[in-house]
């Protein structure tokens, strides 16, 4: 499936041709525009070409040299702004034409938007660091537009654009670059192309109510499904649609209770009469004035007989073949409790777009954000028992609800269809979610009343609108023994050893037993907060594999929690290890992987599944960081079944339950995705988190990729998992998102 983001001779008087490029000429510089007479007057057929070469001379190299930086950068990018770009970065002309340009509009604000560049790049260590860098990169994009100080009646100011236009864009596209490689950026929406998918859903869907109406005639039990329904000022003709994509289900024992929340107008009200005196499976109800919907939530469940409640809001649309995949779900799993569908969007035209592909139950997923959203159908009895919708949650009623639900049972089942559109309207969070802040601090507070009632001790911030980040303090200050691969150098340990969040920490370097000195020798490095990170080198023989040497220091070490770190991942922000350490600390969690980025700001590792016999998956490999997929965001926490070892945390005791690390693997991928099966295998969760980011600095070292994957599907085979194979994954998951291990 295709993704697409969301990348002369005698002219007019030189005091008129000075006035239309809009500057000022003083009179002991007119004699020098003799020839801008030629210039001008080519201007109305060639364009603006010469003037924005003239203007832009000294700017182009520093563009270039900037272009190259950001698109390869490396270990001595900030020392090369320092000594190459920044002697670029005046873009005043010298020479005779110098007096008269410097005056041009947009050249002192170019000068200082370089300025600001390079005072943001030449300060930073390598790898970037991602703290205090989102006010200066604000600022610096407030100044991409040079021409934004002049007043909208400057003479000329049309034709400066078009002098300005590229320039005004590259800074903007440098800001961008700078965002992703930062850690600052908003997330990249990256989906199939609209067109494409509709026309694959529809062909789909088809073949998927065909199946479905097949698979209806062979039911034995068919349960009643009540569609609860609040409707408030809805235009009619999406009211009808809505109505419409009830009444057309393929499977007919529902019953559709709808409650008009005191519309102001008489259409909303009309309407459902109608529909309702010609279909006695519509319920109606009609407020006497609007009490929001939490209440016209409850007052049509009130009105529910059947034995499971499906949630459907007043302007969206099921899939024909919605309550079929339902009951056929129920039919081989008659003890699930709760049961939801993907879903997509659709457009004013009845377009669809956007298909969100989802999990089977996440709970670390579920706390962050409402992942589960659309169909939601949950059994009666225990709804009832939870006490229904909540108000006080307005905007967030539907997460708020099934972490309650969560609380008491963990039946949840997903099927992996889209059978709701969610339809966009202005101002509606299928848009943006932005849209109702109110709505996002309510699902903050809905997490945070979760957490306690589950009595967990933690807070509860907003990351962004409707997605949610759980701080959990460290009890006490554990001891971390980091196990680096081969290859680390100076440079990254001292990397490494200025992040370690003041927790105990020794790093573990393996080093060959043909060059160690002593086998176990210590170097103390001071940190920054004032406790003494050590490092221990630690003698390994050279034909040892990766686990052979994990293995090694993992018996030289002494941490209550052990971290795997490839040599050249390094951590771009304070907190990185607590963040690691709080959730690795949990007695339900296993292993905890982290966020790991190229330099320049591409998702290497979020989190790896499952595909058929056991490949790897990396469903966010190659995007930009952080992007918004048809799998969810690159930065949403979740459970899955593994995560990278290039950076990995896990408490000694787990490790030493299951042995350590199989060391007939040659690549450190495969081996740690086979000792988080493992670890699963035990009932421990396996969790990623982006709020650990790191940067990979250098390239992986070779492996045996082929052998590798097939012992690692060997492994997966013999592990207990779900009929659908990753529960964490999607069977929708592309090829293009698998890689060989160690890649």
């Amino acid at each position: 499936m295709n993704h697409s983001t969301h990348r002369g001779g005698p002219g007019p008087p030189l005091d008129a041709f000075a006035q239309v490029l809009g500057f000022d000429v003083p009179a002991s510089h007119r004699a020098r525009w003799g020839s801008a007479i030629t210039t001008a007057k080519r201007l109305g057929t060639v364009g603006l070409g010469p003037v924005q070469r003239l203007l832009l001379s000294r700017q182009l190299p520093f563009n270039a040299l900037l272009a190259s930086l950001l698109r390869h950068p490396e270990r001595t990018l900030t020392e090369r702004v320092r000594r190459q770009l920044a002697p670029l970065a005046d873009p005043l002309p010298v020479g005779t034409q110098a007096a008269w340009l410097s005056s041009a509009p947009g050249l002192r604000e170019q000068r200082a938007w370089n300025g600001a560049l390079v005072a943001l790049l030449s300060g930073q260590d390598w790898p970037l660091r991602s703290d205090g860098v989102r006010g200066p990169l604000d600022d610096l994009e407030a100044r991409c537009d040079v021409l934004a100080a002049l007043p909208p009646g400057t003479v000329g100011l049309p034709l400066w654009r078009e002098v300005w236009r590229r320039q005004i864009g590259f800074n903007h596209a440098c800001v961008r670059t700078l965002r992703h490689m930062l850690g600052a950026a908003r997330p990249v929406l990256v989906m199939p192309e609209p067109e494409a998918y509709a026309r694959a859903a529809r062909e789909q869907e088809a073949r998927d109510v065909r199946a479905a109406t097949a698979a209806l005639e062979g039911l034995t039990r068919r349960p009643l499904i009540s569609l609860v329904t609040p409707a408030w000022e809805t235009p009619v003709e999406v009211l009808q649609a809505c109505i419409a994509s009830v009444t057309a289900q393929v499977y007919p024992h529902w019953e559709l209770c709808i409650v008009d929340d005191g519309s102001r107008g008489a259409g909303v009200a009309a309407t459902l009469r109608r529909l309702a005196a010609g279909d006695a499976r519509i319920r109606f109800e009609r407020l006497p004035e609007n009490q929001g919907i939490a209440r016209a939530t409850n007052a049509a469940l009130a009105l529910a007989t059947g034995e499971f409640v499906g949630f459907l809001d007043h302007d969206d649309l099921l899939a024909p073949h919605a309550l079929a995949e339902v009951v056929l779900r129920l039919a081989s799993a008659p003890d699930t409790d709760v049961l939801y569908s993907d879903e997509d969007k659709v457009d004013a035209e009845g377009q669809r777009f956007a298909p969100y592909l989802k999990p089977e139950l996440s709970p670390e997923l579920l706390r962050a954000v409402n992942y589960v959203c659309h169909f939601l159908v949950v059994r009666t009895s225990l709804l009832r028992e939870v006490g229904g919708i909540r108000p006080g949650f307005e905007g967030a009623q539907d997460h708020e609800l099934l972490l309650r639900l969560m609380e008491r049972t963990r039946r949840f089942a997903h099927i992996p269809k889209v059978l709701y559109h969610w339809r966009t309207l202005p101002g509606s969070t299928a848009t943006d979610a932005s849209a109702k802040p109110a709505a996002s601090e309510a699902g903050r507070r809905a997490v945070a009343a979760h957490l306690e009632r589950e009595g967990e001790t933690a807070t509860v911030e907003t990351s962004s609108p409707g997605l949610y980040r759980i701080r959990r303090p460290l009890a006490h200050r554990p001891r971390v023994s980091v196990l680096v691969s081969r290859g680390s150098t100076e440079a990254s340990l001292a990397s490494l050893l200025a992040l370690t969040d003041g927790l105990d920490v020794e790093v573990l370097v393996p080093v060959s037993r043909s060059n160690a000195e002593p086998t176990r020798a210590t170097v103390e490095t001071s940190s920054p907060v004032g406790s003494s990170p050590k490092v221990v080198r630690v003698a390994v023989d050279e034909s040892h594999s990766p686990g052979a040497v994990a293995n090694r220091l993992l018996r030289a070490s002494s941490g209550e929690l052990v971290l795997t770190l490839d040599a050249g991942a390094l951590p771009t922000e304070p907190g990185w290890l607590t963040e690691l350490a709080s959730q690795a600390l949990r007695p339900d969690v296993g292993v905890v992987g982290a966020r790991i980025l190229s330099p320049g700001g591409d998702v290497l590792h979020a989190g790896l599944c499952f595909g058929s016999e056991g490949r790897l998956l990396r469903p966010f490999a190659g995007l930009p960081d952080p992007s918004l997929r048809d799998f969810g965001g690159s930065h949403w926490p979740r459970d899955l079944l593994a995560v990278s070892s290039a950076c990995a945390m896990i408490r000694r005791d787990v490790l030493e339950s299951v042995g350590g690390w199989e060391e007939t693997f040659t690549s450190d991928e495969a081996r740690g995705a086979e000792l988080c099966l493992r670890v699963g295998a035990r009932g421990l969760r396996v969790l990623y988190t982006p709020h650990a980011r790191l940067v990979r600095t250098l390239a992986p070292g070779d492996d045996d990729g082929a052998r590798d994957a097939l012992r690692l599907r060997e492994a997966w085979m013999h592990q207990p998992r779900s009929p659908r194979g990753d529960p964490f994954g999607h069977p929708s998951l592309e090829a293009s998102d698998a890689e060989g291990p160690g890649r």
